[in-house]
């Protein structure tokens, strides 16, 4: 269930999504350069949460909230945009989006972003029990974009991974096919000098949640160090081979989707079913294919993008006696390395629902302490 694209010609300006990863549901002028935004339409705000239907019909799966759009004509101009919202959480009268320091931001050129300061808070909304941010920016040049959060998309990994490919460490190919035909890209990095039997192998996979869009930052700069003249860079590259996927649902994150796939479902839990979405059966195929080639996996992180609101970074492992013999000791010896090399790393292991094998957050630029969390592989 996506938004469809389409551009809206206003009295002096025009509002347009048709772009990768451009998403907005509706947008009415209010007044001259005063404009009621929708990110999503009416009916999907169920119970105070934003909620999309599964099509596996268990229920309704949580839509994260994120728009991103295009604003022509604007130079020289004050434009208001008001938001109209309604969050599944507040902490009393706090809208925990208005709070974010980085909702939201625009660009000219969608490569370097600014925050928008100037907005405004109202108990009162177009959308029953609902919220209104509104904001106010004058621009400096005819376009700008405007997003809830710094997006990642398919065109700025391309941008990136054209730059990564002058390096003699970096060779990128596709994985695969998505859903609708889009290229699934797999980057790696290592010594191709080195034979890959002498080397730890490490895999990478990133936004099957496009709202989450710090995975994809976070593995872009993981890419720029690893491929950087660091003397530890130039180690690891020696000793490792890492294989990166940073966007696996490469279609919603073109048609700016909040956290599912074009079909409905949620990538994040398509792992154990017995028939995975084509992007995750991909992916598996292609981690059979590496080991059938006679290559160790040593390592697999799945990277999201969420975090507590107390700025913590999460690790989650699968549990200790899921691992035997020499991986259970890797494994003990990982977490103690966590633990002596990052000061504020949680004292133990904390239980933990995820099932998912590792996942990596942060929430506030420059701060945040890390949790190590330990999960139970029960039902979600």
């Amino acid at each position: 269930m996506g938004k469809e694209k389409f551009t809206y010609v206003g009295r002096e300006v025009s509002i347009s999504t048709d772009f990768d990863n451009g998403a907005l549901a509706r947008v009415e002028e209010e007044k001259t350069n005063i404009f009621d935004l929708w990110p999503y339409e009416d009916e999907e705000y169920r119970d105070g949460y934003i909620y999309l239907r599964s099509v596996t019909g268990t229920g309704w799966d949580l839509a994260n909230f994120c728009f991103h759009f295009r604003l022509e004509g604007c130079k020289g101009k004050e434009i208001e945009f008001r938001f109209h919202i309604k969050e599944r959480e507040k902490e009393g009268d706090v809208s925990i989006v208005y709070a974010n320091p980085d909702f939201p931001v625009y660009s000219y050129d969608g490569n370097h972003w600014m925050r928008m300061e100037n907005k405004s808070l109202s108990q009162e909304s177009l959308i029953e029990g609902g919220q209104t941010i509104s904001v106010r920016q004058t621009y400096t040049k005819e376009t700008a974009y405007i997003a809830y959060q710094y997006p990642y998309s398919n065109s700025h990994l391309e941008s990136f991974v054209q730059r990564a490919l002058k390096s003699p460490f970096c060779r990128v190919e596709t994985a695969g096919e998505s859903t609708e035909g889009r290229p699934i890209k797999q980057i790696s990095i290592t010594d191709y000098d080195v034979p890959i039997k002498e080397k730890k192998v490490v895999w990478f996979i990133g936004l099957q949640h496009p709202a989450e869009l710090g995975a994809g930052w976070g593995l872009e700069g993981i890419i720029d160090y690893l491929l950087s003249g660091s003397s530890v860079a130039k180690k690891a590259r020696e000793n490792f081979i890492f294989n990166v996927i940073p966007i696996v649902n490469v279609d919603s994150v073109a048609e700016g989707r909040g956290r599912i796939h074009s079909s409905g479902r949620n990538l994040n839990r398509e792992w154990e079913r017995p028939d995975p979405v084509l992007e995750i059966r991909t992916i598996k195929r292609r981690l059979d294919e590496w080991k059938a080639e006679g290559n160790p996996i040593d390592i697999f992180i799945d990277f999201h993008g969420f975090s507590s609101r107390d700025g913590r970074w999460h690790l989650a492992l699968l549990p200790e006696d899921a691992y035997t013999g020499k991986q259970k000791t890797e494994y003990s010896r990982l977490v103690e390395n966590i633990k002596e090399r990052i000061p504020t790393a949680a004292s133990s292991l904390h239980e933990h629902r995820w099932m998912g094998l590792s996942m990596v957050n942060r929430r506030r630029e420059n701060t945040g302490s890390l949790n190590i969390l330990r999960t139970r592989q029960d039902n979600m």
